[in-house]
């Protein structure tokens, strides 16, 4: 036997021993305890150790303990590519570059003939839309995907020619109901009948039920913008009803609520945005030249309404996160396919800004998604830092 041969021998008896002195319970609780960014690695160190972190309760669990939640972006081109941009990492003062990651996409041998659209993120789980009249739910730490179907609504809805969730209903948005531990999508829609309809996906059971006699009455529904946040257990939609700012869908009770903006608001039609688990309330203020940025500190407690004000940048500016100390991280699009990054601290002062070319600097960002949650990336992943400070 080869020199070789016989230290693949030993390596694989010394890879096996340590399975055998730790039983999978210990294991199990110490892959608990690592970062989630990092599981990824651990995946590869053994077949036991790819099924104890693959399996959905090793997922959920390790979601639970997951004391902060990392920061990410996710750029989504076409069918088959994206890239994920660490923010977390632009907040460290010796960082000069964005931190960019390749992920392939779903179905990335047999690709559908049209392109995905990001809905939203939740605990680590990423929601695409895709025509025709479907949605996939996406692990991008395990690889895995699942798709669901809408295509019942394509025959009770107003007479579109090809309905589209993200075009044509009312309502749409994507959470988690830890009641059930499982994750919904919702749906609202105006029918045939000219009835305004709410249909809920349980995605365990990848079913639909109906829930009409849960929509508000008095609702004017060409008020709202159609894409909902998840947060603290439901489902947000900003409006712009002079009677309240935030409309709430609680996915528990299966009820709906409203949430009223601070008295000082200056717009009648704000933004929508979840800061450090925060619901927030975002924009333009031209006759100041400010971005405002109204935070609710306190689910629900109205006097915890905070404002930040930084500077106007652009006119698409969004807030991406809010870090520990109250750094705000947010993104501009100069021009198609480059995105900058710039962070301000809580005075409003101009921390860094950081350029990002996404992929060929001609190629177009079809959608971007802002992932508050414990996401890590896939094992096939490719890193590259762009180096392209302003």
């Amino acid at each position: 036997m080869s020199i070789a041969m016989k230290q693949s021998s030993m390596e694989k008896k010394k890879l096996k021993s340590i399975n055998d002195l730790l039983p999978p319970e210990l294991i199990r609780a110490i892959l608990l305890r690592i970062p989630i960014k990092h599981l990824v690695c651990v995946r590869c160190v053994s077949k036991l150790w790819n099924t104890l972190i693959c399996d959905p309760n090793f997922i959920k669990s390790h979601l639970d303990h997951s004391l902060a939640p990392s920061h990410r972006c996710l750029f989504l081109q076409g069918n088959s590519h994206a890239s994920s941009v660490d923010l977390d990492a632009l907040l460290q003062d010796d960082n000069d570059g964005v931190d960019a990651i390749a992920i392939s996409l779903p179905f990335k041998k047999k690709p559908p003939p049209n392109d995905f659209c990001l809905v939203g993120s939740c605990r680590g789980f990423v929601l695409l839309h895709c025509e025709p009249q479907f949605f996939i739910l996406w692990n991008p730490l395990t690889d895995s995907s699942k798709r669901i179907s809408y295509s019942h609504m394509v025959n009770a809805a107003t007479s579109y020619e090809r309905f589209s969730v993200r075009r044509e209903a009312l309502l749409y948005g994507f959470g988690y109901d830890a009641s059930q531990d499982d994750y919904v999508i919702v749906v609202a829609y105006k029918g045939k009948d000219g009835e305004n309809h709410f249909d809920l996906c349980c995605l365990r059971s990848n079913s639909w039920i109906n829930l009409d006699a849960a929509l508000p009455k008095l609702l004017d529904w060409y008020n709202l913008k159609s894409k909902g946040l998840f947060c603290n257990g439901a489902i947000h939609w900003s409006t712009h009803e002079y009677r309240f700012n935030i409309l709430i869908f609680n996915i528990k009770p299966r009820t709906f609520s409203t949430i009223s903006g601070p008295e000082q608001l200056a717009c009648s039609y704000p933004s929508i945005a979840v800061l450090r688990g925060c619901l927030a309330l975002y924009y333009n203020n031209r006759d100041s030249r400010n971005i405002h940025i109204w935070v609710m500190k306190e689910y629900k407690v109205l006097s915890s309404w905070t404002l930040y004000k930084i500077p106007l940048v652009c006119y698409k500016f969004k807030p991406l996160c809010l870090s520990a100390n109250g750094d705000i991280i947010g993104r501009c699009y100069p021009w198609e396919g480059e995105v900058v990054f710039y962070i301000y601290n809580v005075r409003g002062e101009l921390l860094k800004h950081v350029q990002y070319i996404y992929g060929d600097p001609t190629s177009h960002i079809r959608s971007i998604v802002h992932l508050d949650c414990p996401l890590a990336v896939p094992s096939n992943i490719k890193q590259k830092k762009r180096k392209m400070g302003m």
